[in-house]
């Protein structure tokens, strides 16, 4: 009978994965095979969501809360970059896959990675209060959104077609995170080291991409 991975070991392991892959993907973006690790990016997005969702929970309202978060994400994008709605008037590049109405479906995915990391980074520092998760939640997202609009252009992921980037894309950014905590923090089960870890990865990541490129 196979025996079922150890919580401790799983957590271990996927730590060790987002940090290997990240730092990979940091220098490659550096090198001369760019090409290469940029065209990876859905993959690497992908995994990272499966890791962070497997430390987290398996129950069917947690689940259901991420697929709602999902669809509701990609449908904001949809409407986005075909009515130029919300955010502004941008497009999205080659590098983030496969698209549907001109949006990547890992962009659903990315929301949904971007809820559970700064969703559970608030309920461990405010776990009474459901107001504070959400604000504080959307707020981390609204910080972490300001440092990948600065690279994402150079990365081939989107690009707005005035610049700087309009208030609008940050106001509505905060607007639907607010919507999107509200429906994930309905879940009491959250884990926190694999999503914190997560979490710096990327406001480093993004952070020295935007330093170096």
């Amino acid at each position: 009978m196979l025996k079922l991975v150890d919580k401790k070991e799983l957590r271990n392991f996927s730590i060790f994965i987002v940090w290997l892959i990240n730092i990979s993907g940091f220098f490659g973006i550096l090198s001369d095979q760019k090409d290469f690790f940029l065209s990876s990016s859905p993959y690497v997005l992908t995994l990272t969501l499966f890791l962070l969702v497997i430390n987290n929970s398996t129950e069917k309202r947690f689940l259901i809360s991420l697929l709602l978060i999902f669809l509701l994400g990609l449908i904001v994008e949809i409407l986005g970059v075909n009515y130029s709605l919300f955010f502004g008037e941008y497009q999205y590049g080659d590098n983030l896959g496969i698209k549907i109405y001109d949006v990547p479906i890992v962009i659903g995915f990315n929301w949904v990675l971007l809820i559970i990391l700064t969703g559970n980074f608030a309920h461990k520092i405010f776990p009474k209060s459901i107001i504070l998760k959400i604000l504080i939640g959307s707020a981390i997202m609204i910080l972490l959104d300001l440092l990948i609009e600065i690279s994402a252009p150079m990365l081939g992921y989107w690009e707005f077609a005035i610049h700087p980037v309009p208030f609008s894309n940050y106001f509505w950014w905060f607007i639907f995170s607010v919507i999107f905590h509200l429906i994930y923090q309905s879940n009491t089960n959250k884990e926190f080291i694999v999503s914190t870890n997560i979490l710096v990865i990327h406001f480093l990541f993004f952070g020295m991409l935007a330093v170096f490129l």
